[in-house]
């Protein structure tokens, strides 16, 4: 069973990862406008420590399900200036079916499938709160991730699927590649709408912080590597994603 408030407290102080949410949430908020209408409601599970609602001003509905205490108040307080927001505590396959009466227009799952025992569980609840109109964002990191390859070809790892130290502090269970998600995904009924990747990443977490510490890499290079990602080295992003809609 996982550990919520551990796994909150290194979320939140882990290195690079404030970088690295900034490009998972251009392509998240990307998808949002592409997939919505004004005044559509958005299910975010999983918020983190900004939710997706305080970029939208109040354009879409949305409702949020946030397990970790910390970033559940957080997003309360936040909702508090938004018209339209609802924010509930708990784990989504504990609490899905209580939404089904909601319409959602678009499921949003970012960086959270890999890290529950059970994906197949999480799908399956979020299947519970789709109509025949949802589409469903999932993103998750890449087991082809350049730094990665880079790693098992230095001899640091046994296979790319193997699970890092990142990996095990963050109580992760699954390593994905875009095969490997998209038959997780067909195998619960969904059909994928739409794959990708997003930034280029050479090096571990820890190892991209330095770079930014010592001044090595800053923002403009790392704007270059996400632009890599959408071209000559679309394979090889940090993180990979699906759009999704059940059969």
């Amino acid at each position: 069973m996982r550990n919520i408030e551990d796994y909150e407290q290194h979320y939140i102080e882990h290195p690079f990862e404030r970088y690295m949410e900034k490009y998972r949430r251009k392509i998240v908020m990307k998808m949002v406008k592409k997939y919505c209408e004004r005044e559509d409601s958005v299910l975010e599970i999983g918020c983190g420590v900004r939710p997706l609602f305080c970029d939208f001003e109040d354009q879409y509905s949305f409702t949020v399900i946030e397990p970790a205490d910390h970033c559940y108040q957080n997003a309360k307080s936040l909702a508090e200036s938004y018209h339209n927001v609802e924010c509930y505590q708990g784990c989504c396959e504990d609490i899905a079916e209580s939404f089904k009466a909601k319409k959602f227009k678009m499921i949003i799952c970012a960086g959270l499938l890999h890290e529950v025992e059970d994906p197949h569980l999480l799908l399956k609840s979020i299947g519970f709160m789709c109509n025949e109109n949802t589409v469903v964002h999932i993103n998750v990191p890449n087991a082809r991730s350049l730094h990665r390859l880079l790693a098992n070809e230095m001899g640091l790892t046994h296979d790319i699927y193997q699970l890092s130290d990142t990996n095990k502090i963050f109580q992760q269970h699954s390593v994905f590649d875009i095969d490997l998600l998209k038959q997780l995904v067909i195998e619960e009924g969904y059909e994928v709408l739409e794959e990708g990747s997003y930034f280029i990443k050479p090096f571990t977490h820890q190892q991209m912080q330095k770079c930014m510490d010592y001044e090595i890499l800053n923002t403009q290079i790392l704007d270059g590597l996400d632009k890599l990602c959408g071209s000559e080295l679309s394979e090889f992003g940090a993180e990979i994603y699906l759009n999704i809609q059940q059969k």
